[in-house]
C-alpha cells in the first residue's frame, strides 16, 4: 500500500461502505448527523449530508440568525468603552498604563476562557453556554455603568478590572458557542458562515463607539452601559426561543490534546494571533499618528469607520474563497505578505526612506484591513480540514474545540496588540512600531511556507498523519485505522 494513502478507517470497514478517497479527505467530512435532521423528521426521511443549493433547513436559519444577533449585541457592548472610559478614568487619576490593563483584561480572560468553553460545550450543551455567556455579558455591561458611583480611585479601578475580566469570560462563552454552532450547522461552508457572522461583529464594533458617544452625551457615563446591556439581555431573551438544540444526545467532547498535537493547528493559530495583533496594535496608536498628519477628529473617525468596514466586507469575501478553493495556506501567505507591505507603507518604515503623507495613509488603511482579514478567516477553515484529515470525526465536539482555539488565538492577539503597540510607539515611535509588525508578518509568512513544504513532501495536496497520532487513533475502536493494508 502507498504510504502516502492512509488505510481506510475501521468505521468504513465495519459498515461495508467505500472508504473516502484522497479528494474526499481534503474537505470536512459530512458523515455525521445532519443538523437539518433536528426538525422532527422521521428516520426514513433523514439524510446524512447537509442540504445542497440555496435551500437551508429551519435549524440552519435559526442557528445563523441567533449567532448574528448575539455577535452584534456582544461586540457593540464590548466596543463602547473606548469612547469615554479613558477620559473618566483619567479624571479620577488612573494612569494610562492601568487604563490599558483595563482594556486588555477583557481579551486576557477571553483568551483563557475560549479553549475551556470549547472543551465544555459538548458536555453541558452549546445552547446553554451560548445563552449563559450572553446573559453574563449583558449583566456585566450594566454593572460597568455602575462603577461611576465608586467613591475612590482604588475601588473604581478594582471594579473596572473585575467586571472586565468577568465580561471577557461571558463574551468568550457566547462567541465560542456561536462559532461552534455555525460551523456545525454549515459543515461544507464553514468559512463563509463564520466569516459572515464575523462581519456582523466587525460592523457592530464600527458603529458601537458612535452609539456609545451619543448616549454618553445624552445621559452621562451610566446610560450607554445600561442601554446596551439591556439590548444584550433582550437579544438573549429572543435567542432563548429562537436557538435550536445543538448536536445529538450522544455527543462526545472533543480531545483538545489530540487536536493540538496536529502540527497544522499551530500554523493556523499563529496566523490567527498575528491577524489580531496586527489589527489591535493600531487601537492606541493610529489616531495619534493620523493627528500628526493633520487629520481632523472627524476625518480620523471616518478613517476608523472605513477601516472596520473594509475588514468586515473582506472577511465574507475571503471566507467564500477559502470554502471554494481550499487554498488556505496560499491565502494566509498572501495575507501575511500584504499586511507586511501595509505596515511598511503606513509607518512609513525607515527602510523605505519615503515621506509620511495623508494620501498613503488613506490608501493603505483599507488595503491593510483586507489583508488582515486574509490571515484571520482562512485559518479556521484550515483547522477543520486538517483535523478531519487526521481522522478526527467532524462533529459538535470538533467544532467546539476548534472554535475555542480560534477565538482563543484572536483574544491572545487582542490582548498583546495594544500593550505591544503602546510600548513600542512610546519608546521608539510609530515608524519603528510599523517596521517591527511588518517583520513579524514576514516571519510568520516564511514559517507557513516552510511548514507547507514539509507537510506536502509526500505529494501534492497529501497530508500524512504522524505515527503518534495514528497510534492514538487506534486506541478508539470506532475511529481505528488498520496498521496493515487490507488486500
Amino acid at each position: 500500500m502507498d504510504k502516502c494513502n492512509p488505510a481506510p478507517t475501521q468505521e468504513y470497514a465495519n459498515s461495508g461502505q467505500q472508504a473516502p478517497t484522497n479528494a474526499d479527505l481534503t474537505t470536512p467530512s459530512t458523515n455525521r448527523i445532519d443538523p437539518g435532521r433536528q426538525t422532527g423528521a422521521s428516520e426514513a426521511n433523514e439524510v446524512d449530508t447537509p442540504p445542497k443549493g440555496p435551500k437551508f433547513t429551519y435549524y440552519q436559519k435559526a442557528t445563523f440568525a441567533s449567532a448574528v444577533l448575539a455577535n452584534l449585541a456582544n461586540y457593540m457592548a464590548f466596543s463602547i468603552i473606548s469612547v469615554f472610559y479613558p477620559i473618566n478614568a483619567e479624571g479620577r487619576g488612573v494612569s494610562q498604563t492601568v487604563i490599558g490593563l483595563v482594556f486588555s483584561a477583557f481579551s486576557l480572560s477571553a483568551g483563557i476562557g475560549s479553549p475551556i468553553w470549547g472543551k465544555t460545550i459538548p458536555i453541558v450543551g452549546a445552547r446553554f453556554v451560548f445563552l449563559a455567556g450572553t446573559f453574563v455579558t449583558g449583566c456585566c455591561s450594566i454593572l460597568f455603568g455602575s462603577i461611576a458611583a465608586m467613591p475612590t480611585k482604588e475601588t473604581f479601578t478594582g471594579f473596572s478590572l473585575a467586571i472586565r475580566l468577568l465580561g471577557g469570560l461571558g463574551s468568550s462563552a457566547c462567541l465560542t458557542a456561536s462559532a461552534a454552532c455555525v460551523a456545525y450547522a454549515f459543515p461544507e461552508n464553514v468559512g463563509t458562515a463564520v466569516s459572515t457572522v464575523e462581519m456582523m461583529g466587525g460592523l457592530s464594533c464600527a458603529i458601537g463607539p458612535a452609539i456609545g458617544g451619543l448616549l454618553y452625551d445624552a445621559g452621562g457615563f451610566e446610560l450607554p452601559f445600561f442601554v446596551l446591556g439591556a439590548v444584550v439581555l433582550v437579544v438573549n431573551f429572543i435567542n432563548f426561543f429562537l436557538l435550536p438544540e445543538q448536536g445529538t444526545k450522544n455527543e462526545e467532547s472533543g480531545s483538545l490534546i489530540r487536536v493540538l498535537r496536529i502540527p497544522a493547528m499551530w500554523v493556523a493559530l499563529a496566523s490567527t494571533a498575528l491577524a489580531a495583533v496586527a489589527f489591535s496594535v493600531l487601537n492606541p496608536t493610529l489616531s495619534i499618528h493620523l493627528k500628526r498628519l493633520d487629520f481632523t477628529v472627524i476625518q480620523i473617525s471616518l478613517i476608523f469607520f472605513g477601516w472596520g468596514l473594509a475588514y468586515a466586507m473582506a472577511t465574507v469575501i475571503w471566507g467564500a474563497v477559502a470554502d471554494a478553493t481550499k487554498a488556505t495556506r496560499i491565502m494566509m501567505v498572501m495575507g501575511a505578505f500584504g499586511t507586511a507591505v501595509f505596515y511598511l507603507l503606513l509607518g512609513p518604515s525607515p527602510l523605505l526612506k519615503i515621506p509620511s503623507t495623508k494620501l498613503v495613509a488613506i490608501l493603505a488603511i483599507p488595503f491593510g484591513a483586507a489583508m488582515m482579514a486574509l490571515i484571520s478567516i482562512p485559518p479556521i477553515v484550515d483547522m477543520f480540514d486538517s483535523a478531519v484529515w487526521y481522522g478526527i470525526p467532524n462533529n459538535l465536539g470538533l467544532s467546539s474545540i476548534i472554535s475555542g482555539l480560534w477565538n482563543g488565538g484572536v483574544s491572545v492577539g487582542l490582548f498583546a496588540g495594544p500593550l505591544l503597540g503602546g510600548q513600542l510607539a512610546d519608546r521608539y515611535g510609530f515608524a519603528i512600531l510599523s517596521t517591527v509588525i511588518a517583520g513579524c508578518c514576514l516571519v510568520v509568512m516564511i514559517f507557513i511556507c516552510l511548514f507547507g513544504v514539509w507537510e506536502y513532501q509526500c505529494g501534492k495536496g497529501r497530508r500524512i498523519p504522524s505515527s503518534r497520532l495514528e497510534a492514538e487513533a487506534n486506541s478508539t475502536e470506532d475511529e481505528r485505522r488498520p496498521l496493515a493494508a487490507t488486500e
